[in-house]
């Protein structure tokens, strides 16, 4: 059998965007999953509703490092598959798989105890607090679940197969609303284990995707292009994938500690701060995904052609993946603008919380196309395996624009929720020109490239 040859991409904007609309899907299945979660807590009641909150944002605290470094898998299958080297994208999945597995060793053994204490820090009702711990604890212990999911994932998104992913994600949506039922209501011989019954759907629903990501995994079909079976040799050294995947890592980590610092003090503004600040930042969650789909996209193609050693390919497929991006994010900064007093009036009827997030969308229209930029920029360097300069750019911009900029301008002067927002602002547009500069007007097509 001839070996597989190289597999150069178009750059096209319909390859661009056939890669990219199912991810925006599957992300949306994650997004509708935590909404279902959240609307059944509150038929049991304001404080699970409140714990459950608490909890799935601690818990993400402390796995999203771990999360993010498995994406790493994407960049490597991308490039291995761009040269022609089909087995060693099947390698590098099990390396992942491989990363995953010490990945559940570490939350098991730091992230429980952090669960358990970490809420009361965070809530001063007791029983909030103790909703959050357990809530916590439940998904951090299914966490395995959750980075066996990402790593086969970020493989069949590697070698261009993001439609098997957002078909799991699809199903594992349908199935959450029948198991949050059954599990939080009791049923069938169960108790009725309320904000638990939450998470332990949530695990169940994830255990069936994961097991059909597995079967499709090692059908011979990939098992025959991809040598996806258990590799010769075994799984070979983690250093190329723990290279470019812990910057990536550290990346969602910093962005993450920064948005929730940002949030707890939001919170001590007063309840109609915090209302309109949730409200716009629900919101805007939706205008990104296509952001977020469309990085990947650039990560996927940029990673094959640099695999296939045409650099000018992977210029073209980032150009692609970012002109999208700007148009379809820049769309939404007009709406934002004019209609975000409309959209607030939709959540809610206080006219005060109305007025606030009218205020706080404004600062959403204004760095929609920066923070386009900045999601897919960072998405090309990725796919060029050129992953610490995003994160030192998420460190600098974190702890020199965002934090600083958060009180001055709503503490110092006393800008409440509206300054945070415009802090906000500073901060993307100040990641969205600085990634956009160095995937503009620097060689990385030229410099980056590293399989493993």
């Amino acid at each position: 059998m001839p070996a597989p040859t190289s597999h150069i991409p178009s750059g096209s904007y319909g390859e661009v965007a056939h890669l990219a609309y199912p991810v925006v899907l599957s992300m949306l299945a994650q997004t509708v999953m935590g909404v279902v979660d959240t609307l059944f807590m509150g038929w049991v009641s304001t404080e699970a509703q409140a714990g459950l909150g608490l909890g799935s944002t601690l818990s993400w605290v402390v796995i999203c490092f771990f999360f993010g470094s498995i994406t790493a898998v994407n960049t490597l299958v991308a490039q291995h598959y761009g040269a022609g080297e089909r087995s060693q994208c099947g390698r590098v999945a099990w390396q992942g798989l491989a990363l995953a597995a010490l990945s559940t060793l570490v939350v098991w053994t730091v992230g429980v105890p952090l669960a358990l204490r970490l809420p009361a820090i965070f809530s001063t009702d007791p029983a909030v607090a103790e909703i959050a711990g357990s809530y916590a604890t439940i998904r951090i212990m299914g966490g395995v679940l959750g980075f066996v999911e990402v790593a086969l994932a970020s493989f069949m998104r590697g070698v261009g197969d993001t439609r098997t992913p957002m078909k799991v994600a699809l199903l594992m949506m349908v199935l959450n609303v029948p198991l949050n039922y059954w599990l939080v209501f009791g049923g069938l011989g169960v108790p009725a284990l309320g904000p638990e019954g939450a998470a332990y759907a949530t695990i169940l629903a994830q255990g069936v995707g994961v097991a059909i990501l597995i079967a499709v995994f090692l059908h011979p079909h990939f098992r025959h292009d991809y040598q996806t079976g258990w590799p010769q040799g075994g799984v070979g050294s983690l250093r190329t994938l723990l290279g470019v995947g812990l910057p990536i890592g550290a990346h969602w980590v910093l962005e993450m500690v920064g948005w929730t610092i940002f949030t707890l003090v939001v919170a001590r503004f007063g309840a109609a701060p915090m209302a309109a600040h949730s409200i716009v930042l629900q919101v805007i969650h939706l205008s990104f995904m296509p952001g977020v789909g469309l990085s990947v996209a650039a990560t996927t193609l940029v990673g094959q052609a640099m695999g296939a050693r045409q650099p000018e390919v992977a210029r073209r497929s980032g150009y692609a993946s970012l002109v999208l991006a700007v148009v379809f994010m820049g769309s939404m900064a007009p709406v934002f603008w004019l209609g975000g007093g409309v959209i607030a009036g939709l959540f809610t009827r206080d006219v005060v919380v109305q007025q606030l997030a009218s205020r706080l969308f404004v600062s959403a229209a204004i760095f929609q196309v920066f923070d386009a930029a900045g999601m897919v920029s960072g998405g090309v360097l990725r796919g060029a395996a050129l992953t610490r300069f995003p994160m030192l750019v998420s460190l600098a911009s974190v702890l020199l624009v965002l934090l600083p900029g958060l009180w001055l301008f709503g503490v110092v002067l006393d800008g409440g929720v509206v300054g945070a927002w415009w802090a906000a602002t500073l901060y993307m547009v100040a990641m969205g020109i600085v990634l956009f500069a160095r995937v503009q007007w620097s060689p990385w097509e030229r410099v980056g490239a590293i399989r493993g």
